[in-house]
């Protein structure tokens, strides 16, 4: 799985162009979650990345002013986002993580997400991650892949939720949704026709009702029942879908 990652990593790197290119196709698709984001704490705020990655979009919320931690379990992917990091001149942290391991983050940031991560797991371990993420911080968005991601390469172990679905699946973890939406336009004849074809408004409440889109997002608010310093079931690594 590690060398899967890191082969994928580095792949989409070099088929986008370089870092850069790189950086700008991450930022441009994932400009919805940073707006989410911006929404709910402002420049300044303490920002924990679960499953960073390649770091880009970690590096890029940096630049805007966020104090960015951002943890990877593996440390090749860990070294990766540290150039990443270093390449942008971005201020973000980068330090190797656990997503099944938060206990040192508990109570230590305005906001935790995590962006393609949780659904390479399980549901009943899904809402488990979730819930250790809400343990880090007040605010939590998740982003994960539509069905329609198929357009962008073949679909491996992940479970592919719509935006209904993964809102079922947070509000399973005690969290309150404060908003959801789906992002990324679709790549097909018929998602240009609507675009074309429907006012802007319409065609984004079809896209919504219908998650035809790239990803889904939600973003959700703690209950207040769930204290940061509660103690978590000691989580393991659950089985991939």
């Amino acid at each position: 799985m590690t060398e899967r990652w890191n082969s994928y990593i580095r792949e989409g790197i070099e088929s986008a162009g370089g870092l850069v290119s790189f950086a700008l196709t991450q930022w441009s698709c994932l400009f919805p979650v940073f707006l989410a984001i911006r929404r709910a704490v402002p420049p300044g705020a303490k920002i924990l990345d679960v499953g960073c990655g390649a770091s880009a979009f970690t590096a890029l919320l940096a630049q805007h002013g966020y104090d960015v931690l951002g943890i990877d379990e593996d440390a090749d992917i860990v070294q990766l986002g540290r150039e990443m990091t270093t390449y942008f001149r971005a201020p973000a942290r980068i330090e190797q993580g656990s997503a099944f391991a938060l206990r040192p983050f508990y109570g230590q940031f305005d906001l935790v997400f995590s962006l393609g991560v949780l659904e390479h797991f399980a549901p009943d371990t899904t809402v488990q991650l979730l819930q250790e993420q809400g343990r880090c911080a007040s605010n939590i968005i998740v982003a994960v892949p539509t069905r329609h991601t198929c357009h962008a390469g073949p679909i491996t172990d992940e479970r592919l939720y719509s935006r209904s679905q993964l809102c079922r699946l947070v509000r399973q973890a005690d969290l309150r949704v404060r908003e959801s939406f789906v992002y990324g336009e679709v790549p097909t004849a018929l998602a240009r026709n609507l675009e074309r074809l429907l006012p802007g408004v319409l065609y984004r409440r079809v896209k919504h009702l219908l998650s035809y889109g790239m990803g889904a997002c939600c973003s959700a608010n703690r209950e207040p029942g769930i204290r940061a310093t509660e103690h978590a079931v000691a989580l393991q690594p659950g089985k991939r879908a």
